[in-house]
């Protein structure tokens, strides 16, 4: 495995790396808001990575729970950046 192989093997875009961030995706639709709350921090770690998730993301700053709000917003930021 050549330097250019271990790039490509780091960064493929595949499936196999966004599937984490299709289950915190998911998991901003919980009926608890602890587990979004908690998605949305997890996602925020993950920064550009997680884009996928923006729009959702956007719809959870009217989330009746303010943490969550605060939470989708911070993410937002680090996804974005």
């Amino acid at each position: 495995m050549g330097l250019k192989d271990l790039f490509k093997k780091r960064d493929d875009g595949g499936s196999a790396s966004s599937a984490p961030i299709d289950g915190l995706v998911q998991q901003l639709s919980d009926r608890d808001p602890k587990v979004r709350l908690a998605a949305c921090r997890e996602l925020a770690k993950l920064g550009t990575r997680a884009r996928k998730a923006v729009p959702r993301l956007h719809e959870l700053i009217d989330d009746d729970d303010g943490d969550v709000c605060n939470a989708a917003a911070a993410a937002i930021s680090q996804i974005d950046r």
